[in-house]
């Protein structure tokens, strides 16, 4: 089993959030989605839960205050004993995203599993680019955040940092490390970051311009699925 777990803040990302999961292949999965802004409608939700089977997709709110850690722990705990892969509200996971982390992870290659080499593709230049190139299929102390995939058991002996506001995924992968858990590096496909024109919007705050200065160009183009799945 696989539980995916989102946490949002924007209510602009409710469709990407369902359509990352309904894509997904593997069959054995759930997700439970953390609402972590007090303004978003927790029944909005809840309805499109609803056409799942029961308990497929949980929704729950908690208070604005709480950092992401704090929520990630919270959704975790509720989690099913097995795989837990964190998405991010408003990236693109191919179909077989969750496959190829779970065949890793089942294969002996680590406890946790993520991507260091990524695409990125930046909306307002129409430009898919790769980050970090040369760091597929290895052992790595750092994943992109939005690519966590890991057994459940790990996260017991490691929970996620509570009270941090930047550096979240870093902190825990830190802290795994420092415990002597290995992370490994899959390969770059199924998995785009996505970034707007505001940095602002992003938890990497990083001007569209910085970030793009530390990327190598695949390809200008409007359909960058047909080139990461």
């Amino acid at each position: 089993m696989i539980t995916v777990i989102t946490c949002t803040i924007r209510s602009s990302c409710i469709d990407n959030v369902f359509k990352n999961y309904d894509r997904q292949l593997w069959k054995d999965k759930k997700m439970i989605i953390v609402l972590n802004n007090n303004k978003l409608d927790i029944e909005r939700y809840q309805k499109r839960a609803s056409h799942y089977r029961d308990n497929e997709i949980r929704v729950f709110q908690l208070p604005q205050k709480y950092k992401l850690g704090k929520c990630l722990n919270y959704a975790i705990k509720r989690a099913d004993k097995g795989l837990v892969a964190k998405f991010d509200d408003d990236d693109y996971y191919g179909p077989k995203f969750l496959r190829e982390a779970a065949r890793a992870i089942k294969g002996g290659k680590a406890g946790i599993v993520g991507k260091h080499t990524s695409f990125i593709y930046f909306k307002a230049k129409r430009a898919l680019m790769l980050y970090r190139p040369g760091g597929e299929r290895t052992y790595t102390r750092s994943v992109k955040g939005g690519t966590l995939v890991f057994r459940r058991s790990v996260w017991k002996r490691v929970p996620f940092p509570e009270f941090k506001k930047n550096g979240t995924d870093a902190g825990w992968l830190g802290r795994c490390f420092r415990r002597g858990i290995r992370t490994y590096s899959l390969s770059k496909k199924h998995y785009v970051c996505i970034r707007g024109k505001k940095s602002s919007n992003h938890t990497q705050k990083k001007s569209m311009r910085r970030y793009m200065s530390q990327c190598k160009l695949v390809r200008k183009t409007k359909h960058y699925r047909r080139y990461v799945n």
